[in-house]
């Protein structure tokens, strides 16, 4: 069986454990897991895995390392007659994909909160429709060799980008200037225009949710936080890294400090069979016992990825999973002092037979910008 089969072949047995007769996908990360394909951003394609049968519902048959389903029925995203709403005959393909992959009164999962209101309009009088997020979350959630490979890559390709912001970082050059020279960088090291979300923000926008870059112009002694987490071909790294424009001061260097020993306690512990729970624990402790407990951050202190930006395992303290072989997570503590600024570091890891794999090859330390 090749990649792609045995991927299909996972899911199907996740799909019997659940009770479910079939599932639908409509989320452009996951088709590209199950073919190799990626539909572009805001296309409308759905793959309709039934008992005997696979259709995928798309604007085109694609071309794809291995055609895993069986036929795909096209629609006309527009016409040059007429206005036709794309919506409409992607709708009235899904409900012809349902009867032919034999899923007619069934019960079918879906990523409810992921699946458009038309869609799940067009079927509710046709199959069952159960939330199967966490059916593909779970049959997901163990990268293969090929997803570990691939992620390798996309990481070190996040290494070439935090080279890049720390060659852009000077006083006087602004925001948007340092994330134009990271898409710049990601694009020559993909081939490609990639899709890069960020969390961005320099001096008092790094105490702020979720900054984005913006024309603020640097300044001496501002901290600069990096968090990149993009989409690179089908696959997604996220990655966290800190500078300060010019030296440091001796709090700024104390505090980034304390995440790096976060960081590193989390790393030694990582390993099949420990607790979610037991990271957060050990992670928050460590940034308590460096004295910064009252600037602790309150976001979790990691998550999976690889196909999405977020995806299980959780960890945080309330979390009760166990940690597998093969398991893709990012661990990312922060400390958010008024004073010094808001710092966060991440590492990403595989977990191995007996341990971890540090992806990351850019330094965890907080890198000064002459």
């Amino acid at each position: 069986m090749t990649i792609y089969a045995d991927r299909l072949a996972i899911l199907m047995q996740a799909i019997a454990h659940a009770g479910l007769q079939g599932l639908i996908i409509n989320q452009a990360p996951y088709i590209f897991h199950l073919t190799g394909w990626m539909p572009a951003t805001g296309s409308l394609a759905f793959l309709v895995i039934g008992p005997h049968s696979v259709v995928l519902v798309a604007p085109f048959d694609p071309d794809a390392p291995e055609r895993i389903w069986d036929q795909t029925l096209r629609y006309d995203a527009w016409r040059a007659d007429a206005l036709t709403p794309a919506i409409d005959q992607a709708g009235a393909a899904l409900r012809e994909a349902i009867s032919d992959a034999g899923l007619y009164r069934a019960a079918v999962g879906a990523a409810l909160d992921a699946l458009p209101a038309f869609a799940a309009l067009s079927l509710s009088d046709v199959v069952h429709l159960h939330d199967a997020r966490d059916l593909l979350f779970r049959a997901t959630m163990i990268k293969d060799s090929v997803a570990q490979q691939a992620i390798r890559k996309r990481v070190a390709m996040l290494d070439r980008a935090f080279a890049a912001a720390a060659n852009t970082i000077r006083s006087g050059v602004n925001e948007l200037e340092v994330y134009t020279a990271i898409f710049a960088e990601l694009s020559m090291a993909l081939g490609s225009l990639p899709v890069v979300e960020c969390v961005f923000g320099s001096g008092s926008r790094t105490l702020a949710d979720e900054p984005q870059p913006t024309s603020r112009v640097l300044m001496p002694g501002d901290i600069v936080l990096i968090d990149l987490f993009p989409n690179l071909d089908g696959y997604v790294a996220d990655c966290t890294r800190c500078f300060v424009v010019g030296t440091a001061t001796a709090a700024q260097q104390a505090q980034h400090r304390a995440l790096e020993q976060a960081l590193a306690a989390a790393e030694r512990a990582l390993r099949p069979g420990i607790a979610v729970a037991e990271i957060d624990r050990l992670v928050r402790r460590t940034i308590e016992g460096a004295g910064y407990g009252p600037w602790c951050y309150q976001h979790h202190t990691g998550h999976g990825f690889g196909l999405l930006t977020v995806e299980p395992p959780w960890i945080l303290s309330s979390g009760e999973m166990l940690l597998k072989e093969g398991m893709v997570i990012a661990i990312e503590p922060g400390i958010y002092h008024p004073q010094h600024g808001g710092m966060r570091l991440e590492g990403n890891y595989i977990i191995t037979v007996d341990g971890c794999e540090s992806l990351a090859g850019y330094p965890a330390t907080l890198t000064e910008c002459m």
